[in-house]
């Protein structure tokens, strides 16, 4: 199948790696990064099977997926980019590199979109990513689109990630306030299993408040953060994914990006989970033996 004909993923979709679907590898299909290409992750345990080691090369994969191999057009493992050679390199048939003991392999693979008679010579000719000084070839521009495409999708979390400190702040200044002492018509209508209660609750309150105030504290001046690493991916997008402008250690950059992204990612996922938490786990505990309490203060008031 082309993969013009493979509609993107919408999340991690599972190969088998043999008929009887016992070992499998996860494919993500023209992910946001790689608008023509696919992400592979090849589950560790995998590579601590001899048998399916001749299994585990990048043609065999790719042909698992469904994907014509012969239009692979380069690949990026471990921060090393290979020329695809139009489906000739060797290194397509050589195993996989095992990655470290219990760490997934991740694999980005672009493939050469179709040819048309519109925009492309009949007889292209395809320029290795380590072309000649002053050349660009083809797999530069497109590890370049591809840091522009992850960068994108970077700024577009970071819109989520600004709304959700707003909500952090927000959840944090109610749990506070929340987290009081009984005053004394309160703990006069208290029995010891309210007090327990209250002490449980606020117990819960300042764990949460605790959790929240390291999400606030990671999106000020965390990785993701100006005082980060951030400004050093935005100079980078600027000065060289802009201009499409090739550089030193353009395959390492391209990994770099996709890690901060999964970085920033992470960050959002902590921060949304932890909110939940928070509004879960605290405040309604919170309010709930409150409310209890108001309730026999207005019973006794009767």
């Amino acid at each position: 199948m082309l993969l013009a004909q493979k509609p993107a993923s919408i999340n991690w979709e599972s190969v088998a790696l043999n008929p009887s679907g016992q070992h499998a590898f996860w494919v993500w299909f023209r992910p946001p990064a790689i608008p023509y290409g696919l992400m592979l992750v090849v589950p560790a345990s995998l590579f601590s099977d001899a048998q399916l080691l001749g299994q585990l090369t990048l043609r065999q994969l790719v042909l698992l997926a469904g994907i014509d191999q012969e239009r692979i057009l380069g690949w990026i493992v471990n921060g090393i980019s290979y020329d695809g050679a139009g489906g000739t390199s060797p290194f397509l048939d050589h195993p996989l590199p095992a990655p470290p003991a219990g760490v997934n392999l991740e694999v980005s693979v672009w493939i050469e979109p179709i040819p048309t008679a519109a925009t492309v010579p009949s007889a292209p000719v395809y320029q290795p990513h380590y072309a000649a000084q002053g050349t660009t070839s083809d797999f530069d521009q497109r590890l370049l689109a591809a840091i522009e495409s992850t960068w994108q999708t970077i700024q577009q979390m970071e819109m989520r990630i600004s709304s959700i400190r707003k909500d952090l702040a927000s959840n944090l200044s109610r749990l506070n306030s929340l987290n009081r002492d009984l005053n004394s018509d309160e703990r006069r209508i208290c029995d010891s299993k309210d007090i327990q209660a209250w002490t449980d609750a606020r117990r819960w309150l300042r764990d949460s408040i605790a959790t929240l105030s390291r999400s606030v504290k990671e999106i000020d001046v965390g990785t993701t953060s100006g005082a980060g690493q951030r400004y050093k991916f935005e100079e980078i997008y600027r000065k060289y994914a802009v201009p499409r402008q090739p550089f030193p250690g353009l395959s390492q950059t391209v990994h770099e990006f996709e890690s901060y992204q999964k970085t920033v990612q992470n960050v959002l996922t902590s921060a949304q989970a932890n909110i939940s938490r928070a509004g879960r786990d605290a405040e309604q505990r919170a309010n709930a033996v409150l409310t209890r309490i108001s309730a026999k203060m207005r019973s006794h008031r009767r």
